[in-house]
């Protein structure tokens, strides 16, 4: 009885205890229903309430576990005491709590997952809130010294600060858009009324008053510069040095143009030297010609002094007459090397023209070869081919159709042999079509007087059709 006694008494400690967790796990999916039932919140508040979900479920977890723990050991020990206790109650409530966790857990992850959404969101705001705040403060720092500076009107040092200017520039622009996106995505984080929203308001404030205070800061300086600039002696000795040097290249440009293409090759070559050399000083001047744009970009794009417009226009002048006078040069460039090389064909099937008369001749006789006083120049762009006419071995004919160069030498065996078969071909292949042609005819004249018999009359008009002959004779009828 006593052992009967302690076994009983453990078995009520244990239904307390399974009542205890029912209890518990009542309380905590209670609760957890009444989040999943509520706003999801997106501010500040936010970290606190993602981790106290979490603690929560997981809590709620435990509790269903130690629940299904306890109800599993009641039913080990009702099988090993049978009659002493009756759990069909117990094991009623608990298949309630189990099914409700159950039922819960779904609305339970899809609660977690849009909370874990707007942590993200939350944090990434939070995350470039706290890179403009620190760049803003960084970059307002630097400026207010950079306005504390004396400003020099060396042009160097001008250079040196506006590539700060622009780097600068640079930075503000690139976080433009990151302003325009905190300003937009603001609302959503500063719903809920409660101190952190009222924080997260005052800060969103000052970050744009403190934005303003460096896009002024920074138009400042750049008003700054534009001054210095203008009194800078370099940067006006510069854009008209190089006004100058364009308008006396345009000058040494319009003194070879327009090309004459009957001129000699010797006067073509220096013009194309000349035109080179214009083009290599234009190429050489694009580095400064860039710096002064540069600084027209920088400084004096929205200028509104006289001086400042003029010198603005002066850059763009500068610029635009560079641009026009490389696309000249270069088009003129092309053209040359173009009768260049016309040129040089000519000379060769003259000097080929020369070899040809010469080996039809056999020698040169000392007259001829030194008669270039007396030749008479051939038009530039035509080809001086031998022409038959008078004897080659005229001494007249040989002096008038003198080669273009000073004197003239005894032809290569190479290209006299070459000369010589060329000239074969080009006489015979006449006289050997017309001979072929005469063949042709003949082939067509009948061999006797039968052949203009009717039995031949079919031999065209009818060539197409079917035509039988008997080898034997014909069939006895």
């Amino acid at each position: 009885m006593v052992a009967t006694a302690g076994d009983h008494s453990a078995l009520e400690s244990q239904i307390r205890q399974l009542g205890k967790a029912l209890d518990d796990s009542r309380f905590q999916i209670q609760q957890t229903e009444n989040i999943i039932r509520s706003k999801t919140p997106t501010g500040p508040e936010l970290d606190t309430s993602y981790k106290g979900y979490m603690k929560l479920l997981g809590e709620c977890s435990s509790s269903i576990d130690s629940v299904k723990r306890l109800e599993h050991k009641l039913k080990e020990e009702e099988e090993s005491l049978p009659g002493f206790v009756n759990l069909h109650s117990t094991e009623t409530q608990t298949a309630g709590v189990i099914d409700r966790w159950e039922l819960l857990q779904a609305q339970a992850l899809s609660k977690e997952l849009r909370m874990k959404q707007n942590l993200q969101k939350w944090q990434q705001f939070n995350s470039d809130l706290n890179s403009i705040w620190a760049w803003l403060g960084d970059t307002e720092e630097e400026l207010e010294q950079l306005q504390r500076l004396e400003l020099s009107t060396d042009i160097q040092t001008i250079e040196l600060q506006i590539k700060k200017l622009k780097e600068l520039q640079k930075a503000v622009d690139h976080r433009k858009a990151i302003i325009l996106s905190i300003n937009l995505c603001s609302p959503e984080f500063t719903q809920a009324d409660s101190k952190e929203s009222r924080d997260l308001q005052d800060r969103l404030s000052q970050m744009n008053g403190r934005w303003d205070r460096v896009c002024s800061l920074l138009e400042e300086w750049r008003g700054l510069l534009q001054d210095a600039l203008m009194q800078c002696q370099g940067f006006h000795e510069m854009s008209h040095g190089l006004l100058l040097m364009l308008e006396n290249i345009d000058r040494r440009k319009n003194e070879i143009v327009p090309i004459d293409s009957n001129l000699d090759a010797e006067i073509l070559q220096d013009h194309h030297k000349q035109l080179m050399q214009i083009k290599h000083e234009l190429l050489e001047s694009q580095l400064r010609v860039a710096s002064l744009q540069d600084m027209s970009c920088q400084l004096l794009v929205n200028a509104e002094g006289t001086d400042c417009l003029e010198a603005k226009e002066k850059v763009h002048v500068i610029g635009n007459r560079l641009k026009l006078l490389l696309k000249e040069v270069s088009r003129h460039i092309k053209e040359l090397e173009k009768l260049l090389d016309v040129s040089s064909s000519q000379q060769d099937l003259s000097s080929w023209s020369s070899a040809d008369e010469l080996d039809t001749s056999g020698s040169v006789s000392p007259t001829s070869g030194r008669s270039t006083p007396n030749r008479q120049k051939t038009p530039r762009g035509k080809c001086s081919l031998s022409q038959p006419g008078p004897s080659v071995s005229s001494p007249h004919s040989r002096s008038t159709k003198g080669g273009s160069d000073s004197s003239l030498s005894e032809p290569g065996p190479g290209r006299s042999g070459r000369g010589f078969l060329f000239r074969v071909l080009r006489a015979a292949l006449p006289l050997q079509l017309l001979l072929l042609l005469l063949i042709g005819l003949a082939c067509l004249v009948p061999m006797s007087e039968e052949d203009y018999s009717c039995a031949l009359s079919n031999n065209f008009a009818r060539s197409f059709h079917p035509m039988l002959r008997y080898t034997n004779g014909p069939p006895p009828l």
